[in-house]
């Protein structure tokens, strides 16, 4: 399914090197082919099984970050939400290692190596640290998964031991204290740095931390998660605040850096003109976030926030605004 008609390409070895040369990319979703359609993309003499992951792939961008916070204006499931999943981008089942051993079995590779569960976790403690949060909540099912899981777990708690002052040593049987949310939201507006001491971190077992989201979604803060469970617990707390069209996403890699929307291309609505550019603008607050400019992502925000609350909803969320209504009034906002 390539965009380039003329050379049948739609991610070159160019883009991959002034990706490589500026370090940061800001992306828009690209539309995978269908499984039956077999096809790959090769790049710098590697192939991969579509756009989106030549770039995640051979820049290593480790940490797919995915806010999920509930914006005025807009009718949701649930009022207060204020999540960020930080899922490992790099393996678990998602690294395509599986086999048939017979005509009627097929076996599939879970991959948790140490390394990319403690830098992970590094990264997610750092993360919730820098951006004010109170709480960094690492999921698995260590109960079942008593290898692969566990590693996940332990290599956690390692680095949280060695970040924190103090650690929680909460049961992942046990459902979580509930605590106000008293620290800054993943809105730029309020970002305040978290002392090693007033951050807590925990686990739970991914399975009934679903319940409680759903019972309580206020409980928590800062998700850590294999690849499986944050691709799962991202798209839930995307339906929680009404759409994962609200949902940003940053992929982090120890050099380089891409941002772009939860969602993918959506090409039924094509040329329709009434796509929602939430995902797209919010993608924009985390690059700037990342980048340091953090008074352009705060009012990037704000025009988006005050644009919904004035009542310019796409169709997606109830609204008949196009997505040149959207663009219009945030743009008008940001320069008045």
């Amino acid at each position: 399914m390539p965009n380039d008609k003329r050379s049948g390409v739609y991610i070159s070895d160019e883009h991959v090197d002034v990706f490589d040369d500026i370090g940061v990319l800001f992306k828009g979703p690209l539309t995978i082919p269908p499984t039956e359609a077999k096809t790959y993309v090769e790049v710098k003499g590697n192939k991969y099984t579509s756009g989106n992951q030549v770039f995640r792939k051979y820049f290593q961008l480790f940490a797919n970050v995915r806010p999920a916070k509930t914006m005025p204006g807009v009718p949701a499931p649930f009022s207060n939400v204020d999540l960020v999943v930080i899922r490992e981008n790099t393996e678990d089942v998602y690294t395509g290692e599986e086999r048939w051993v017979d005509d009627n079995t097929v076996i599939c590779n879970k991959r948790i190596t140490r390394h990319a569960s403690e830098r992970i976790a590094r990264y997610a403690i750092e993360f919730a640290q820098r951006m004010g949060r109170r709480r960094v909540t690492a999921l698995h099912k260590a109960n079942v998964c008593k290898q692969s899981d566990g590693l996940f777990l332990s290599s956690f708690k390692k680095i949280a031991n060695e970040l924190t002052a103090t650690s929680s040593t909460t049961s992942s049987t046990k459902s979580p204290t509930t605590s106000s949310n008293t620290s800054a939201t993943t809105s730029p507006t309020t970002a305040s740095t978290t002392s090693a001491a007033q951050l807590r971190c925990d686990d739970h077992l991914a399975d009934s931390c679903l319940t409680r989201l759903v019972l309580a979604p206020r409980e928590f803060d800062v998700l850590c998660c294999p690849n499986l469970y944050g691709d799962l617990v991202s798209d839930l707390a995307g339906g929680m605040i009404g759409s994962l069209g609200l949902c940003p996403s940053g992929n982090i890699g120890e050099r380089h850096a891409l941002f772009e929307p939860a969602h993918g291309s959506a090409p039924d609505i094509a040329g329709k003109g009434i796509a929602n550019p939430a995902s797209q603008i919010l993608s924009a607050v985390l690059m700037l976030q990342h980048l340091g400019e953090m008074d352009a992502a705060t009012r990037l925000h704000a025009a988006l926030s005050d644009t919904f609350s004035a009542g310019t909803l796409p169709v997606d969320l109830g609204g008949n605004a196009t997505t040149r209504d959207i663009v219009d009034s945030v743009v008008s906002r940001l320069t008045a």
